[in-house]
C-alpha cells in the first residue's frame, strides 16, 4: 500500500491507546477538523483504513418532529462515515469532495444510528493511484432494533490540489 497520509498517521499514532480512549480522542479530533460534525455529536466508534463506524444518538438536538433521528442528522452520519474512509486513503497532495448524495429513507429509524463506511484493498489501491477520479463508497446504517432505515449511495471524487500561482 502507499505511505499513509497525515489523517492516517494521527490514527496509526492512538492504535495502542484503551479503545475507549481512542475513540474518544478521534471523535473529538474529528469534529474540529470538521466542526459540524462535532456539533451534531457524532462518535467514531472504530476507525482503520478499510472500515469507520460512525454513530448518533438520538437526543434532542439531532431530532425530528417525532422525535427520531432527523433525516438531515441520518445523512450527516451517512456522509460522514463514506467521506472518513475515503480521506484517510487520498494521498494529502489531493483534495477530496463528494460528488452525490443520495438517501432513501425506508421506514422510521428506531433509538441510535450507526453507519459502517468500507473500502476494500482493491478500492484503496484505485484512490492512492488515481490522480483524478471518484468512488461509489459503500455504506450500511443500523438502528438500535438491528433495522436498515435507510439505503444510501455516496458518491466521492478526488482531484489535485491547485498549486498557488507567484
Amino acid at each position: 500500500m502507499s505511505k499513509p497520509n497525515r489523517l492516517m498517521k494521527l490514527v496509526n499514532a492512538t492504535e495502542k491507546l484503551p479503545n475507549n480512549v481512542r475513540t474518544f480522542l478521534l471523535s473529538k479530533a474529528f469534529g474540529q477538523f470538521v466542526p459540524l460534525v462535532g456539533t451534531a455529536g457524532l462518535h467514531y466508534d472504530y476507525v482503520s483504513q478499510h472500515k469507520v463506524i460512525v454513530s448518533i444518538k438520538n437526543h434532542r438536538a439531532v431530532q425530528n418532529h417525532i422525535k427520531g433521528v432527523h433525516a438531515a442528522a441520518m445523512a450527516l452520519l451517512v456522509e460522514t462515515a463514506t467521506g472518513f474512509v475515503t480521506v484517510l486513503n487520498v494521498p494529502d497532495h489531493r483534495i477530496l469532495l463528494i460528488k452525490s448524495l443520495h438517501v432513501d429513507y425506508l421506514k422510521v429509524a428506531q433509538g441510535n444510528l450507526t453507519a459502517t463506511a468500507t473500502l476494500s484493498d482493491e478500492h484503496i489501491k484505485f484512490i492512492t493511484e488515481t490522480e483524478k477520479g471518484e468512488l461509489e463508497i459503500p455504506v450500511t446504517v443500523i438502528d438500535d432494533a438491528g433495522q436498515s432505515p435507510i439505503q444510501c449511495k455516496m458518491v466521492w471524487a478526488w482531484l489535485p490540489k491547485k498549486r498557488k500561482q507567484s
